[in-house]
């Protein structure tokens, strides 16, 4: 038999379990509401030289580039298969605001 979880121990599970399995959600909900599926390829496509310069200051990495420009042509319809900490990270001074 286990030994009890002290709280600290406790609270590091809570907290791992929001982080990984709520806070993804939350946020891929919230940049579907900003960011329509519908108009976000034309939205990307109008920043398209604003998000090349943050890739090539290497903002952005080649992977999260490829989730927003797929080079089959095929784009996504939801933030599903987008990476939470492109969406997420709202206090860096990097942070892409796309109109």
């Amino acid at each position: 038999m286990m030994a009890p979880l002290s709280i600290e121990e406790d609270n590091y599970i809570r907290l791992a379990l929001l982080l990984k399995g709520v806070s993804p959600r939350a946020v891929r909900t919230y940049f579907d509401g900003e960011f329509p599926p519908t108009y976000l390829p034309s939205t990307l496509n109008t920043n398209y030289n604003t998000l090349n310069s943050l890739k090539l200051d290497r903002v952005l990495n080649q992977a999260q580039w490829n989730l927003l420009f797929p080079r089959n042509g095929m784009v996504y319809k939801t933030a599903g298969n987008l990476d939470v900490g492109y969406m997420q990270n709202k206090s860096n001074p990097k942070t892409i605001i796309l109109n």
